[in-house]
């Protein structure tokens, strides 16, 4: 089984420097290229599915991912939302740092482990992810996997779900971001062993640059 991960692409808020949660910024210019761009490399690709988060922004880059490739229509589910900042939705760090100086502290010394106000929080992250990825695994063991699926998503739940794939320690830093439309790919069963065998690949951009 092959898990083929996007990122939708960039949106102003992007470029802003905002945490978008999940507030529904659409794409930007720039992002509909990106994702353009990345629906010429995939053209032609089978997949067995296309799950896509709900949020504005991945829907787009799904959509014009799927005139592309073979596919089944995306499903969209809540369960590939992006996380929920809370208190710092919508905000640059600058603006963080002028609301809540503290929280701002926090978030220099460790990211991903402050806490903030009205967050979703890793727990319930990882349980959105644990339930995506058992969604995944009966399908799998319903032989409904011939083809690779394709997943459309956000960063931190895409980082989330590399990590609950491979078995790491969520409570560790997560010292790898992932670009705009970029795509990576896991490998592997869910009943047995799995690898990382692409990240954050995004030569189908920089090659038109």
């Amino acid at each position: 089984m092959e898990l083929w991960l996007v990122r939708h692409g960039t949106t102003r808020a992007n470029l802003e420097g905002r945490l978008q949660g999940t507030l529904p910024f659409p794409l930007g210019p720039e992002g509909r290229k990106e994702a353009l761009l990345l629906a010429g490399r995939l053209k032609g690709q089978k997949y067995a599915y296309i799950f896509c988060s709900s949020s504005l922004r991945a829907r787009q880059t799904a959509r014009l991912l799927a005139r592309t490739v073979q596919a089944p229509p995306p499903l969209y589910t809540l369960l590939l939302e992006e996380y929920n900042w809370g208190v710092l939705q919508g905000l640059t760090r600058r603006e963080i740092g002028e609301r809540y100086p503290a929280l701002l502290q926090q978030l220099q010394e460790d990211f991903h482990q402050a806490e903030i106000p009205g967050a979703e929080g890793l727990d319930k992250l990882f349980r959105r992810v644990d339930r995506f990825c058992r969604l995944l695994a009966a399908l799998e063991q319903k032989g409904r996997m011939k083809h690779p699926v394709l997943v459309v998503s956000h960063g931190r739940f895409l980082q989330a779900l590399i990590i609950h794939f491979l078995g790491h320690d969520k409570r560790r830093g997560w010292t790898f971001p992932l670009s705009p439309a970029s795509l990576t790919i896991l490998q592997g069963s869910f009943g047995g062993r799995r690898r990382l065998k692409l990240f954050n690949d995004s030569c189908h951009i920089f090659q038109q640059r």
